[in-house]
């Protein structure tokens, strides 16, 4: 990225920001007899339209629209001065391709609304990074990003601007954890990266209404910031801090356990602290969110050697498992915690091949049990008929290899409650496991 020093002389430190609002009035902002070192601002392709959006007829009284749970407009009353089609239009995420929000196309853009009209983008509560550093941007014809005086409002969980203007919007984070996988197995590594938002190169005025933004750089380059406090919150594994670029211990490096037996989080921390850092927010004190000390978050997925899954109701999930050997027989557990899913196969005995349906030596019996906070409901691989005799159903098979048990039930399964004599309800499933012995 081409770096230069400015001669803007303006009132801003490290990674402070001017910014206020593209309706308010102008302000007359101090100059410094020093500037800082920006980026030159990215020109970035516009968006593609990613699935029906929302619209509505608002007109000069006023209104509001949403979109799902992500964005809300709100017209004041004078905005327009006639009915006019408003329109949210969700887009793929051209200012950061690895940013985790949508962008939003917002309609009609070939219009100044004569008041500012409000937008509010919300982020849902487990979305990682912290919202301190959350602010709002917008795409210009040119194609370059610019970030907007934001306000942030915690409890509501939302950001929001106002504008006289529309054109694509996002939400974005100023400073950022990143990792290269989401997913790994036993002893795998996860590259980890605190990255910051550059400023792109400011155009001299008294009345700053958006600042032009660069690309993602290794935390350090606004010479603000310090790092420190990775640490892994929960979860196994070990967790090894190295130096980035701008010779700060920004980057990390996550290696999982040598043996992963279930499905397991993992959560990381670093702490990164700003001096001087601000961004313009009009409910802040003083119009400025002081960055501050920022804990920001991320979680890596560690996922089994082996393969569980469950074929039942038209769904597939995955579920952990282990194997056991215990008086004679195979035990195959596997559950999935989340949604209260329990799965037992048992195989009565010890050699591989296969086993037909039933309680005795070299046949097997499946049993499933799932719960809601008001439901409970069980299903087994037999029924009793009208003679009250019991009937089971399905095959299981099994192997040994390299070290794995490896195998599958089909079958129909059945409520232990239904005696139906003209036949019980049944209910096709497939169970299929490669677990490490």
């Amino acid at each position: 990225m081409t770096r230069k020093r400015t001669n803007f002389f303006l009132s801003l430190a490290g990674m402070g920001l001017l910014l206020v609002s593209s309706c308010a009035q102008e302000e007359d902002i101090r100059l410094d007899p020093e500037g800082p070192i920006w980026g030159t601002p990215v020109v970035k392709p516009k968006g593609l339209p990613l699935n029906n959006g929302a619209s509505a007829l608002i007109g000069p009284d006023g209104g509001s629209l949403w979109y799902e749970d992500l964005v809300q407009l709100h017209v004041p009353p004078g905005a327009v001065n006639e009915p006019t089609l408003f329109g949210i239009q969700p887009i793929n995420n051209t200012l950061d391709e690895e940013g985790a929000p949508l962008a939003f196309r917002l309609t009609p853009d070939d219009i100044h609304f004569s008041k500012p009209v409000k937008l509010s983008l919300l982020y849902q509560a487990e979305s990682q990074g912290n919202p301190q550093a959350r602010e709002i941007a917008f795409q210009a014809e040119t194609g370059v990003w610019s970030s907007v005086s934001t306000t942030l409002d915690e409890e509501q969980q939302s950001v929001t601007v106002e504008t006289l203007h529309f054109s694509d919007w996002v939400w974005f984070d100023r400073l950022s954890l990143r990792k290269d996988k989401d997913k790994v197995g036993a002893g795998e590594t996860v590259t980890l990266k605190l990255l910051e938002q550059i400023l792109g190169e400011l155009i001299p005025s008294n009345h700053i209404d958006q600042v032009p933004l660069a690309a993602m750089e290794d935390v350090g380059f606004s010479k603000d910031l310090s790092v420190s406090g990775w640490r892994i919150v929960s979860g196994p594994g070990k967790l090894e801090p190295k130096i980035n670029t701008q010779l700060l211990l920004g980057d990390a490096v996550y290696t999982a356990p040598a043996r992963v037996d279930q499905k397991t989080e993992v959560e990381i921390q670093v702490e990164v602290e700003s001096k001087n850092g601000y961004i313009r927010d009009p409910s802040a004190p003083n119009g400025r969110r002081k960055l501050g000390k920022l804990i920001l978050l991320t979680t890596i997925q560690l996922v089994p050697e082996y393969q569980v899954q469950l074929h039942l109701h038209g769904n597939i999930r995955e579920l952990s498992g282990i194997a056991l050997y215990s008086n004679g027989k195979i035990y195959v557990r596997a559950k999935d915690e989340e949604e209260s899913i329990s799965v037992s196969l048992e195989y009565n005995g010890t050699l591989p091949g296969s086993y037909a349906g039933g309680p005795d030596a070299n046949q097997s019996m499946f049993y499933y049990s799932s719960s809601t906070e008001t439901t409970r409901a069980f299903l087994n691989n037999f029924y009793r008929d009208c003679e009250n005799e019991y009937q089971y159903t399905g095959t299981a098979k099994i192997k040994f290899a390299d070290g794995y048990a490896e195998g599958t039930f089909a079958g129909n399964i059945f409520s232990p409650n239904d005696t139906n004599c003209e036949g019980p309800q049944t209910s096709p499933v497939t169970f299929q496991f490669k677990i490490k012995q």
